[in-house]
């Protein structure tokens, strides 16, 4: 897991409105350990935050394989996520604290991360939380960890996202294919456009959206191109990238099916390949594109 996500989520319990059954001296305490963070944090003060660990308090992923131990590890990590001036927002729900000991509690909830970078769509993590008590009265973090990723599209869109978002061409000879892909407004589903061009045919044109379907637990993604036909996409996840099955129908009416894979070589190029293509029973011939980003346009002065 990246460095902020895991930062935010190392500092939930103290950033959000502690919620008990009752309200006790240690809770009380708790909270004021959130104002002492809200303080720090606002201040970007990595070495602050740091204190708010145990001395060999700990972050942790899911797996455990991705860990962080010792306040200086921790004021460390902090140092890189405040280093970036656009560090994002994050809210938090708790959904309870629990003192399981006199001088043990522990915090399960949600962290609404908001990005402050354009076009990025928050995220929502599970976390759980172990906080100590220690010999002076103070309550101190001694461990955290990530539970699940439980944004709308359950991380998959999000991930996708960044990935795909841009400009993207790619010349196969005389013929050239662009692609440009953003956020809808909504922020729950990926829009595109298409464009293909050939000096001896008209130019074709198609529209793509890409969303999370709850039902299959998968990104579903649908295409229209301007001649009439449309197609259906379904997408799974890979250790390289992702398998999408196709089907749909020409706009003269011939079914088509086929199996791809988009596979990112590096963040500015994706390779598109389409095998067993197949249209109205006939089987097509195998295809790969190199996919390349498109640089920015220069700003106007």
């Amino acid at each position: 897991m990246n460095t902020p996500i895991k930062a935010f989520l190392a500092v939930a319990l103290l950033t959000s409105s502690i919620k008990a059954e009752e309200d006790t001296p240690s809770i009380s305490a708790l909270a004021e350990a959130a104002s002492q963070f809200v303080i720090a944090y606002n201040e970007k003060d990595a070495s602050a935050i740091a204190q708010l660990f145990t001395e060999d308090g700990e972050m942790s992923d899911l797996t455990g394989q991705d860990l962080t131990s010792g306040r200086e590890a921790i004021k460390a990590r902090y140092e890189a996520l405040f280093s970036n001036e656009n560090s994002p927002g994050i809210a938090i729900e708790v959904d309870s604290v629990r003192l399981v000991a006199p001088n043990l509690a522990i915090e399960d909830g949600t962290a609404h991360i908001t990005p402050l970078e354009e076009g990025a769509p928050p995220r929502s993590i599970k976390y759980t939380a172990t906080l100590l008590k220690n010999d002076s009265g103070v309550w101190e973090i001694a461990s955290t960890r990530d539970l699940s990723d439980v944004t709308d599209a359950e991380g998959e869109l999000f991930a996708l996202s960044k990935v795909l978002n841009g400009d993207w061409t790619c010349q196969v000879g005389d013929v050239r294919f662009d692609l440009a892909i953003q956020w809808e407004d909504t922020g729950k589903f990926l829009v595109g456009e298409m464009l293909t061009t050939a000096p001896d045919s008209e130019p074709q044109t198609g529209s793509i959206r890409i969303g999370w379907n709850a039902a299959r637990k998968s990104i579903t993604s649908w295409m229209f191109d301007s001649l009439g036909g449309s197609m259906q996409n379904f997408w799974t996840a890979t250790d390289e990238g992702w398998l999408i099955r196709t089907e749909g129908t020409t706009a003269e009416g011939e079914a088509v099916t086929s199996s791809q894979t988009l596979v990112p070589e590096n963040d500015d190029i994706l390779v598109w390949s389409v095998t067993n293509k197949i249209i109205d029973g006939v089987k097509q011939p195998d295809t790969k594109i190199r996919l390349v980003r498109r640089p920015p346009e220069p700003a106007n002065d």
